[in-house]
């Protein structure tokens, strides 16, 4: 398969700049589908605050911070209670870190992943 990638002599001169909030979208996109993973946790009592008030961000549970062509990032998630946690989280790394450089093609210097809870999946007709 060949693929047509164009030369310096035809690329026009230019900047090109990718908002933190596109980065965020694929980060939020890639942890939310990674097993194990039920939601994003906010990082602050204020965004938890902002959240059960319903006025949650797309950018909860997500910092991202760009250098030039390198990105870190951090992700706060809540876990599902008996999942391995340790690997859940390995996995949201790999995941997010592939995921940012494939689609952006830039480099991810890190990835860290706090477990700020985990959710307790009660089978249904229990009652306590």
């Amino acid at each position: 398969m060949s693929v047509n990638t164009p030369d310096a002599a035809t690329i026009p001169g230019g900047r090109i700049e990718v908002a933190d909030n596109a980065v965020i979208t694929i980060v939020r996109e890639a942890v939310i589908g990674s097993y194990g993973i039920v939601d994003l946790a906010p990082r602050s009592l204020g965004s938890s605050l902002v959240n059960r008030l319903g006025f949650g961000s797309e950018s909860r549970g997500i910092a991202v911070s760009v250098d030039g062509t390198r990105v870190s990032i951090d992700v706060s998630v809540v876990v599902e209670y008996g999942t391995p946690i340790f690997t859940v989280a390995s996995n949201v790394m790999q995941a997010v870190k592939f995921h940012v450089e494939r689609t952006l093609g830039m480099d991810v210097e890190r990835v860290n992943v706090n477990v700020d809870g985990l959710h307790v999946t009660r089978p249904s007709g229990k009652k306590r």
